[in-house]
C-alpha cells in the first residue's frame, strides 16, 4: 500500500485518533464493511468523504487525493467555464425556471424564508412586505408585529422544532399597519449539522387571511343554524341515508318522548310508519320536498299522528314534523 495513497492516509489517521472502524462507521451512518472497504483503498463517495474529513479534522481533498493535490488547489486561479451553446441554454432554462417559480410564489402569497440560528440573522422572500403587511429584515420585525400575548406560544413551537430536529407546522395573526388581522400559516424545518444540531431553519409562510375568514364565517351560520334547531317550536330531526337517526331538538323529544340518546343506532322505521317506503322516495328524489301524514311512535303514551316534511341535504335527510 503506497503512502500517498487514501487508504494508507485513513489508517494511520485513524490509528493515530484511536478510532475503531465501528466508531467511524457509527458517526458517518455507514457500515463497517463500507469504513473497512476504505481502508482497503475502495472508492469513497464526496458525501461520505466531506464527513469523514469533518471527523478526522483534516482537509478532504488532502485526506481523498493527497498534498501535492491540496496544494495545486490552493494555488491554482478560479477556473471559468467557457460559454457554450449548452451551458446558453441550460443558463436560460435555470432563469426561466425560477422566473416561473417566483410568479407562482408572489401569486400565491408564499413567502420563503431561512434564519441562521447562530447569528439569528433571517432572510424573506422580496414579497414578504406584500404577504405580512411589513417589511422584516430583522427578527425583531417580525415579533413585533404578532399579538404580544400570542407570542410565548408561537416561540415555543419553533424552540420545540429546533429541539427535536422535526419539522413544525402552525398558524399565527399579524397586524398590519391598518390594524387589520392577517392569518399565516407556516411550516418549518431545521437544518442539522453532523452532530445533530441545528443551525438554520428553513421555512415557507403563505397568507391564509381568506380561507380563516371563510371558516369562521361557515362556523357562525352552522352557530345560527343550531340555534335555530334547538329552539324551534316544530318538532326536527337529521336521518343519515340509511335511516338511522342523528340527531333531534328538544321539540322532537317533547313529541315523541324520545330524547337522541334513546335513538342512537336505531332506524327511523322503529319510530315512524311509514317508514322504509318514505325513506325510499326521499333518497330516489333527492331534490323533492317530501310530505305526508305519519304514525309517530311515543315513548310512553300512543303513536302521535304527524304531518312531515322531508328532504336530503348533504347526504343527510332533513325532517320536520308536526303533530295533526
Amino acid at each position: 500500500m503506497s503512502e500517498d495513497s487514501f487508504a494508507f492516509r485513513l489508517k494511520e489517521l485513524l490509528e493515530h485518533k484511536k478510532l475503531t472502524l465501528q466508531a467511524v462507521a457509527g458517526a458517518l451512518g455507514v457500515s463497517r464493511t463500507a469504513v473497512h472497504k476504505w481502508t482497503r483503498g475502495g472508492e469513497i463517495d464526496y458525501d461520505n468523504l466531506r464527513k469523514l474529513s469533518g471527523l478526522l479534522d483534516v482537509n478532504w481533498i488532502w485526506l481523498r487525493y493527497g498534498a501535492q493535490a491540496q496544494q495545486d488547489v490552493q494555488h491554482s486561479p478560479p477556473q471559468a467555464l467557457p460559454m457554450t451553446e449548452m451551458r446558453r441554454k441550460h443558463t436560460a432554462q435555470i432563469m426561466e425556471s425560477e422566473a416561473r417559480m417566483k410568479l407562482a410564489q408572489e401569486n400565491a402569497r408564499i413567502v420563503t424564508w431561512e434564519w441562521n440560528l447562530l447569528t439569528d440573522e433571517v432572510t424573506y422572500s422580496s414579497n414578504v412586505q406584500a404577504v405580512y403587511g411589513w417589511p422584516v429584515k430583522h427578527n425583531e420585525d417580525f415579533w413585533s408585529h404578532i399579538p404580544p400575548d400570542e407570542v410565548p406560544a408561537l416561540q415555543a413551537v419553533f424552540e420545540r422544532s429546533i429541539g427535536s430536529g422535526q419539522p413544525c407546522d402552525t398558524d399565527f395573526r399579524m397586524l398590519t399597519p391598518e390594524g387589520e388581522v392577517r392569518w399565516i400559516s407556516s411550516r418549518a424545518t431545521p437544518l442539522l449539522d453532523d452532530a445533530g444540531r441545528a443551525l438554520k431553519m428553513i421555512g415557507i409562510s403563505m397568507d391564509t387571511t381568506a380561507r380563516k375568514v371563510a371558516e369562521d364565517a361557515v362556523r357562525h351560520s352552522e352557530d345560527r343554524l343550531r340555534m335555530v334547531f334547538e329552539l324551534a317550536d316544530e318538532a326536527m330531526a337529521f336521518i343519515d341515508v340509511d335511516g338511522r337517526w342523528l340527531t333531534v331538538n328538544p321539540a322532537f323529544t317533547q313529541l315523541s318522548g324520545y330524547a337522541i340518546d334513546d335513538l342512537i343506532g336505531s332506524n327511523v322505521s322503529t319510530l315512524l310508519q311509514p317508514g322504509a317506503p318514505l325513506l325510499a322516495s326521499i333518497v330516489a328524489s333527492p331534490l323533492k320536498v317530501h310530505e305526508q301524514v305519519a304514525q309517530l311512535r311515543h315513548k310512553t303514551a300512543a303513536p302521535v299522528p304527524v304531518r312531515l316534511k322531508a328532504r336530503l341535504h348533504l347526504e343527510q335527510i332533513v325532517m320536520v314534523l308536526a303533530a295533526v
